[in-house]
Formats: C-alpha cells, sequence, structure tokens
C-alpha cells in the first residue's frame, strides 16, 4: 500500500496464463474461424453482385479475323494539355489479325504490326464512308464471308498504295515521360 516493492510477494504467473478454460479459448476459436467465413462467402456475394451489375451494360463484342476496327488511345485520358485534349481519341481503321479470349492482334492496312494485344472494351467496329476503297474492301470481305464464313481476306485484292495509312499512336501526339502536361 505505501508504494514500496517488496519481494515477500511473489504472482503465479504459471496458473494466470493456464487459468482460463481450454473449453473457452476454443468456443472463441471456433467463433472467430466462423465469423471469419461468413465475412469471406458475403465478399464473394458482394462480388458476384457487382459482377452482375457490370455485366448488364456490357454488351458482348466478338471481331472475326480480318474485320476492320478502331483503337481506342486511353493515353489521352488523363492528359493536362489542352491540345491533347481535343486530339482524336480513336485511330483509323485496322486490321484484326488474330484473337486470345478477350484481346485481339491487329494490324494495319498495309500489314505492319501495331497491337500484340488491345482488349475488345477499347475496340469498335470501323464503319467507312459509302464510296470509299475501305467500304468497297469491306463489302468484298462480307461477300467472301457469305461463300466462306472463314474467310479473312476479301476475294478481290486490294492495292496496298490505294489503302489509307493508320498512323501510330505515338506519331499522332508523342507522351513523353517528363512532359509536363501529364499527371504523375
Amino acid at each position: 500500500m505505501t508504494g514500496v516493492i517488496r519481494t515477500d510477494r511473489r504472482a503465479k504467473l504459471a496458473s494466470a496464463i493456464w487459468d482460463p478454460r481450454r473449453g473457452d479459448v476454443h468456443v472463441n476459436m471456433g467463433l472467430t474461424y466462423a465469423m471469419r467465413n461468413n465475412a469471406f462467402s458475403e465478399a464473394l456475394r458482394h462480388a458476384a453482385k457487382r459482377k452482375k451489375a457490370f455485366d448488364k451494360h456490357i454488351s458482348p463484342t466478338e471481331f472475326q479475323v480480318g474485320d476492320l476496327v478502331q483503337r481506342y488511345d486511353s493515353r489521352l485520358n488523363e492528359t493536362h494539355s489542352s491540345m491533347r485534349k481535343l486530339a482524336p481519341r480513336w485511330s483509323g481503321p485496322l486490321r484484326i489479325v488474330g484473337r486470345s479470349t478477350n484481346s485481339y492482334r491487329l494490324k494495319d492496312l498495309h500489314g505492319n504490326h501495331f497491337s500484340s494485344a488491345t482488349h475488345t472494351r477499347l475496340l469498335r467496329p470501323f464503319i467507312p464512308r459509302p464510296g470509299t476503297t475501305l467500304a468497297t474492301y469491306n463489302e468484298a470481305l462480307r461477300l467472301a464471308r457469305k461463300a466462306n464464313p472463314e474467310a479473312t481476306k476479301p476475294t478481290i485484292d486490294f492495292a496496298s498504295e490505294n489503302l489509307p495509312l493508320t498512323p501510330r499512336p505515338e506519331a499522332r501526339i508523342p507522351l513523353d515521360r517528363d512532359d509536363p502536361t501529364q499527371p504523375r
């Protein structure tokens, strides 16, 4: 009571550590395990609910090899330069040359490699203006697919100099790493 430390009183640590009943510990551990499992199943249920809500607004888009598409350039979404804010976000016409799950390999109309993997959400069908070479190309491809559903090229040969050149995104608007208009 006086605050003086005395050595004649000893604490019994062994009995204090083992004092809780083992049954209580097992019950508490079981409750903890059950609560963890409930939280995990609730997280899975919530994720499935969010996926269902997301998928409701997504229409499945599938392209075939040979289709003409445009690719969205998402690099410009986070830009602070007014010149870049007005730049076109969609590329010129590109040809699909391969597919893997949700991604497509793209080449330009001259056969140059454009992209090794582009997700379906970044693509949209290219709709050419009527009366252009690309409209003729699309119509010839449609007729070739009518005769053979596996056709990847039109039956008519198109000279590559008659087809438009699709500039690479970096050539249109280069984005340097140290560009002050880009966010960090």
